[in-house]
């Protein structure tokens, strides 16, 4: 999309150049419109049955709209009631066309109705205004640079800058929030002055300027309170089921990325059992050499269960930066998932297998963050005694070391003090990490998320990072003709699990309490009552002994950009460390992104200048 807030007329050059970058996008084609003072362009990657055929930039006769859409609706059937559509008549409208019928009901309140993935952008020619918004919780994304009367949009930074034919420069503040492993709050990217919208955000764009705001955030004083465990499970399992079910809505057969942990596979589950008698596609990483990565006996129990079609990858020899030279590398970022090969197996798979459509288990993990409250939640709602019990239990099976490392009696003790009167609200250190150069932690913004503070233990939920890891993995994606989507990212479990307490997520020494007991019957048993996730550092640890040439030549070029980011000195004292099965901080993929961001800096930063 260009925006001239001028009025004058936009060169098609720029659109051009802005679309040649987006190519991998859209596999069915593409169309562009171009108006007097803009233009707008679409790639088409039919992925729900009600827009096959269809051509974005939409208009619909009798409204004074158009709009490009990448994503997808969630709740069709509620929205639809709620624009009092005849029911049959909604279900065969598009998901872009049932958007510009709320828009021109609601006007910018349209948004609060969405649930979905969305990025869109909305040209209302009666009021020559341009209209910008992103889903609630940053599934899906927009980037935009202004210059001078210039507005240039788009879904990734790298095809925004290239709009301009004079190159581009590297943001140093982004690089810092990289190696801090942070993400920078006000929607900062790797090219400056090239911006990001952030989640749950809409941007008005007309001559006078742009205009930003927040559509939708969590209510900290929502509250869900049942009587019984089954009833906070019963209630968790009819939002995942939903969940599942509306995002299996696709013009091909729907596949599930599983591993054998909880997340995925009770995914997998509630999608087999939804699909019966047709078998379910799964596909799933083993390990014959690295056992202790290896998940296959708990995948072939979902298998037996449901009568799935299990596609198992042999993944021993897909580790950290095996045949470097040959990855993909994303334009748009460093590559921060040292994994990707992994990834990269599993989507050319899934386009072999005809999938355009797959269900992930991702971010299932950061549904549950806040179980590690579950004390203090006990002790605000009353259940004194069986805080009291729950505590000796862990006191007595894990020791005292143990239970105050895990911060169960600090997170009580802060929500104590921050109940007094004049006290301050206890936050988050955010003092830079030891790794850190004095100018790369000058980039660090000394704010915090700006959540509420009594839901800064759901951040990593509905944060900027777990925004920034789904919206980023869509061009990657991408590239295999192949959309990915998070059941447990859906706006109603998100919500639902603000609202309950602690303790249904981490209860009876178990993570994902509520989870384990709402899959009764679904979900293999042997799933169900595991408790050690399986981890993926032997794999690590593999590709750093085998490829330790590539980390060394990295770090011998100490003119390399990285080296105004990071500390030399610590990186070379704990080189050794961080490559130990017993080092599992955080610092151990510094070595990985400084290698990464070098090479990603060489292919498309410093011959663009």
């Amino acid at each position: 999309m260009v925006y001239e807030r001028s009025n004058t007329p936009v060169d098609p050059c720029v659109l051009q150049r802005v679309m040649q970058r987006l190519s991998e996008r859209g596999p069915d084609g593409w169309d562009v419109f171009q108006g007097d003072h803009f233009a707008m362009g679409h790639w088409h990657f039919w992925t729900t049955p009600e827009e096959v055929g269809e051509r974005q930039p939409l208009e619909l006769t009798g409204l004074p709209y158009m709009i490009v859409l990448d994503g997808r609706l969630d709740n069709r059937p509620e929205l639809i009631n709620g624009l009092k559509m005849n029911p049959l008549e909604g279900s065969h409208l598009s998901d872009a066309a049932l958007m510009l019928h709320a828009y021109d009901r609601w006007g910018q309140d349209c948004f609060k109705h969405f649930i979905g993935e969305f990025a869109i952008a909305i040209l209302d020619q009666r009021r020559g205004e341009l209209l910008c918004a992103r889903d609630a919780l940053g599934d899906r994304t927009l980037f935009y640079s202004c210059k001078e009367t210039r507005i240039v949009i788009a879904s990734e930074p790298w095809a925004v800058a290239g709009a301009d034919v004079t190159g581009t420069e590297l943001n140093e503040s982004a690089v810092a929030h990289l190696f801090a492993l942070r993400e920078s709050e006000d929607g900062q990217t790797y090219f400056k002055n090239i911006y990001e919208i952030l989640p749950a955000h809409g941007m008005l764009v007309n001559g006078f300027g742009e205009r930003h705001w927040r559509y939708w955030e969590p209510n900290p004083s929502s509250q869900v309170r049942y009587n019984t465990d089954d009833e906070y499970a019963e209630r968790f399992r009819e939002l995942l089921e939903e969940s599942v079910r509306c995002r299996m809505r696709s013009t091909t057969p729907v596949g599930v990325l599983m591993s054998g942990g909880l997340d995925s596979t009770s995914v997998a589950c509630l999608a087999a059992r939804m699909l019966r008698p047709q078998a379910l596609t799964t596909i799933s990483y083993v390990f014959d050499e690295l056992v202790d990565c290896d998940e296959r006996q708990y995948i072939d129990a979902v298998k037996k269960e449901w009568g799935i079609r299990s596609i198992q990858l042999p993944c021993d020899n897909a580790w950290p930066l095996k045949d470097w030279q040959q990855w993909p590398h994303n334009p748009n970022q460093p590559e921060e998932n040292p994994y990707r090969l992994l990834r990269e197996r599993a989507y050319q798979k899934a386009k072999t297998e005809g999938l355009r459509v797959l269900l992930t288990g991702g971010f299932g993990d950061h549904l549950y963050s806040a179980g590690s409250h579950w004390f203090e939640d006990l002790i605000v709602n009353g259940h004194y005694r069986e805080a009291g019990r729950e505590l000796r239990l862990y006191f007595r099976y894990s020791g005292w070391r143990w239970t105050l490392q895990a911060g169960f009696l600090q997170h009580a003790a802060r929500r104590m003090l921050n109940f007094l009167p004049r006290r301050r609200t206890v936050g988050k250190n955010l003092n830079p990490p030891a790794w850190l150069t004095p100018f790369s932690a000058g980039y660090l913004a000394e704010k915090g998320n700006g959540l509420d503070p009594t839901l800064e233990r759901y951040s990593n939920m509905i944060g900027l990072d777990a925004a920034a890891s789904s919206s980023g993995e869509c061009s990657n994606a991408s590239r295999h003709s192949l959309e990915l989507r998070h059941p447990y990212r859906d706006l109603r479990l998100v919500e639902y699990v603000l609202s309950i307490p602690a303790y249904q997520l981490y209860y009876h020494g178990l993570y994902k309490h509520i989870l384990r007991k709402s899959m009764r019957g679904i979900l293999p048993d042997l799933i169900r009552a595991r408790r050690q996730p399986t981890s993926l550092e032997p794999l690590y640890l593999r590709g750093a002994e085998r490829e330790k040439d590539v980390f060394l030549n990295c770090f011998k070029d100490l003119s390399a950009v990285p080296w105004s980011f990071i500390n030399t000195g610590w990186l070379f004292e704990n080189m050794d460390k961080l490559f130990l099965p017993e080092q599992n901080g955080s610092g151990a993929v510094i070595p990985w992104l400084c290698v990464s961001f070098e090479r990603w800096y060489q292919l498309y930063i410093s011959n663009l200048g």
